[in-house]
């Protein structure tokens, strides 16, 4: 799988990142004999997840069907669509001051996730960020996160089956890269509302059959966290993100003489969150987290039906749900289990075509695991 050059880390943030950095060699070699200021510390922290996922693809019924009965010779590049899924995780992180006496914080993480049947799915991720201070109870945070390749499935190269026809060769593995580029800021308020406000602007590059997908994508958000009592505590909020395709493949086309596929969406997504410290078993200091999203996307392609039924009028509903138990086990280790549940449906203003995108795109995933998280610091 061959990703397209990926742009490289703004050098913005770089040479942020060189000023933050350079005082913590000065602060821990120049200790004048007035100040007891002491050398930052780093902190190490090691995770490690475990994760049962029913449905690792996010196939609907009719492909599961299919893969169960051996059909579509070359679509499936799998031995399960089930799998056990391990994933190790290493962030380095230190907090220090060089505004007066407010807060600067670095972290750089890499994980990894691994699959124990299917290793086309393996994939990994890293992400650098900044978070300056303001105030006590006031920040912002500048990060970017790249993932160098990540497989989805296999499907149909429409440019080779012009060719071959309707073959397995023509049966193509879809992956891409991704780069993020994001800032948040957020604020307390009246002493326990915590309002944050989010921006991200992603780039997508995918391999050579599905240049056409590759896209920009926006992403505005606000969240407001309530503290209702010193162990219940509440969030809500609210996502839109517009994501610009390319829609076409050819040196030669452009989106209004293009005959691709055009994945072009806007998305509305509303976000409700508890979290609560368990009263009893306090040595442990329990702590139960429920999330649930709602989306809903508009694909927003001007093609004709006949052009591309996967997108022409199309209307997603995306629902998430998730679960975290965790405990803490002493200063150092931490550990949760947890359950998250994913659902789509597929609809479209095309009559005719609403069964076959519903038998295209409809998926249900679960999936269940433990995590283990280490911290020391140097």
């Amino acid at each position: 799988m061959e990703n397209r050059k990926i742009l490289k880390i703004p050098l913005i943030l770089l040479m942020i990142l060189v000023s933050f950095l350079q005082p913590l060699d000065v602060l821990g070699q120049k200790k004048s004999k007035k100040s007891k200021k002491k050398r930052p510390e780093l902190v190490v922290e090691f995770s490690l997840s475990s994760t049962y996922d029913d449905n690792i693809l996010k196939y609907s019924e009719k492909y599961l069907e299919r893969f169960d009965k051996q059909q579509d010779q070359g679509r499936f590049h799998i031995d399960t669509y089930d799998d056990l899924i391990f994933s190790p995780s290493l962030e380095f992180s230190s907090t220090f001051k060089v505004i007066g006496n407010l807060r600067t914080r670095i972290n750089a993480e890499f994980s990894q996730y691994l699959y124990l049947r299917n290793d086309i799915k393996n994939w990994n991720s890293m992400n650098i960020g900044i978070q300056q201070y303001v105030a006590k109870r006031a920040s912002f945070k500048v990060f970017y996160s790249y993932i160098p390749d990540f497989y989805v499935r296999h499907f149909r190269d429409d440019d080779w089956v012009n060719v071959y026809g309707y073959t397995p060769e023509t049966f193509q593995p879809y992956s891409f890269a991704k780069e993020n580029l994001g800032l948040w800021a957020e604020n307390t308020f009246f002493g326990n509302s915590r309002v944050r406000l989010s921006f991200n602007y992603a780039k997508y590059y995918h391999n050579q059959h599905f240049t056409e997908y590759d896209c920009n994508n926006l992403n505005y958000g606000i969240n407001l966290y309530q503290t209702i009592h010193k162990k219940l505590k509440v969030g809500i909020g609210y996502d839109f993100t517009a994501s610009d395709a390319k829609g076409y493949d050819q040196n030669n086309e452009n989106k209004r003489n293009s005959d691709d596929s055009d994945a072009s969406y806007d998305e509305d997504s509303y976000f409700v969150s508890c979290s609560w410290d368990f009263p009893f078993l306090r040595k442990l200091d329990p702590n139960l987290n429920a999330e649930f999203e709602y989306l809903k996307r508009y694909y927003t392609t001007t093609n004709y039906l006949e052009l591309d039924r996967e997108h022409a009028g199309r209307v997603d509903e995306n629902l998430r749900i998730g679960l975290n138990y965790n405990l803490k086990f002493s200063k150092s280790l931490k550990g949760s289990v947890f359950y998250n549940y994913m659902l789509r449906n597929s609809d479209t203003s095309a009559e005719i075509n609403k069964v076959y995108l519903s038998n295209e795109k409809d998926y249900r995933q679960g999936q269940f695991g433990i995590e283990l998280i280490y911290n020391f610091k140097i």
